[in-house]
């Protein structure tokens, strides 16, 4: 039995790992999307990861009441910001100054 010596180990096992991590990061972007739909009287958002849908936000987050978002385009935005903190894996919590930024009116 050959020993396997320490450097290349090493070097086989970052390649291992390099190549795990490029493949969860791109198969996790090309599986997550972002869909809208009526809801009440505007707008809200889906996102799905493989299919499965895995937030269904009917109605602005972070406000008090549930009022939904007033355009397609609101509802867009807010959802794009959702699906990205989840591709990047943190938390998809909204704050009220990231609606701000993105131009929506509490």
């Amino acid at each position: 039995m050959k020993v396997i010596k320490k450097g290349r180990l090493i070097i086989v096992l970052l390649t291992v790992a390099a190549a795990l991590l490029l493949t969860v990061y791109f198969v996790g972007r090309e599986n997550t999307g972002l869909e809208t739909f009526r809801s009440g009287e505007g707008w809200g958002y889906t996102v799905t990861i493989g299919g499965k849908m895995v937030i269904k936000q009917p109605f602005i987050p972070a406000i008090e009441g549930t009022e939904p978002f007033e355009t397609k385009r609101d509802a867009l935005r807010i959802g794009r910001i959702v699906k990205k903190k989840i591709e990047k894996g943190i938390d998809p919590s909204v704050t009220i100054e990231e609606l701000h930024k993105a131009g929506i009116s509490t």
